[in-house]
């Protein structure tokens, strides 16, 4: 149901970071309708074919962690997709921003940054543990059921090996904004904002340190390997309610790409 009040649910989102004047609202909504159009029939059939994959390894006993790591790269890859459709049409809209337009995108930017930071400053590695712990109970309550406390404890077991990357996320955070700030101060020259768009929009992971893909890549696979250890575990309640939902959300995707 929410898909189809996506066009509403954007346009509210823009509104909390900058009001266009006529000729760009009408600008963005040309934008909006065409990418709209192009992700109900050829993005989510990806989806739901992904999804199927998933669901068919799991059934079958057959995924491993190194293939969660490549469903995870492939459903980064939809997202980097979407931007990768928008920035012909998105460039011209952002560079027809005036200065104060600038100013209010990046007050809220920096007030979202600074919330994150307020979020999280002061907590030990302890209170993160618990509260990712919590975080994935609630996950697996969602999918499974109740959870059984064996299968809380290798929840636990396995989120205990997970490795820091708060800080590393923070700084990334910070230096997208920094490099985004830059791009917008450099909207007249139209070669210079495609090439930092695309860059931030579609390949961010390159502003990340080596170190931080090194341990994102290796928190990855140790999901991966959780959700593999957690599905030899599952009752046949459980592992139904989970089918059943997973399915669920197949056919949805389906329907919706088929109206």
């Amino acid at each position: 149901m929410s898909y189809y009040f996506l066009d509403w649910a954007i346009e509210w989102e823009i509104e909390e970071y900058v009001t266009l004047n006529k000729p760009q609202q009408k600008q963005f909504e040309v934008m909006l309708d065409k990418f709209l159009i192009w992700h109900k029939q050829v993005e989510l059939p990806k989806y739901s074919s992904q999804l199927h994959e998933l669901l068919t390894q799991l059934q079958q006993g057959t995924l491993t962690p190194s293939q969660w790591v490549i469903q995870v790269q492939q459903a980064k890859g939809h997202w980097f997709r979407i931007f990768h459709f928008l920035l012909p049409d998105l460039i011209p809209l952002i560079a027809s921003l005036d200065d104060e337009q600038v100013k209010g995108i990046m007050k809220q930017l920096r007030k979202e940054e600074q919330e994150l930071s307020d979020e999280y400053a002061g907590k030990t590695n302890a209170q993160l543990l618990d509260e990712s712990n919590e975080r994935l109970f609630e996950q697996a309550d969602d999918w499974l059921g109740s959870v059984s406390d064996a299968q809380k404890s290798l929840i636990e077991a396995r989120n205990s090996q997970r490795l820091a990357t708060l800080d590393m996320w923070l700084e990334y955070r910070h230096e997208w904004l920094r490099q985004f700030e830059q791009a917008l101060s450099q909207r007249d020259n139209s070669q210079l904002l495609t090439q930092s768009l695309t860059l931030l929009m579609t390949q961010p992971d390159d502003l990340k340190s080596a170190s931080y893909q090194q341990n994102i890549a290796q928190n990855s696979e140790n999901f991966g390997s959780l959700i593999v250890e957690l599905s030899h575990t599952l009752s046949d309640k459980q592992r139904k309610r989970f089918n059943k939902k997973l399915n669920a959300l197949i056919v949805d995707l389906n329907e919706i790409s088929l109206d």
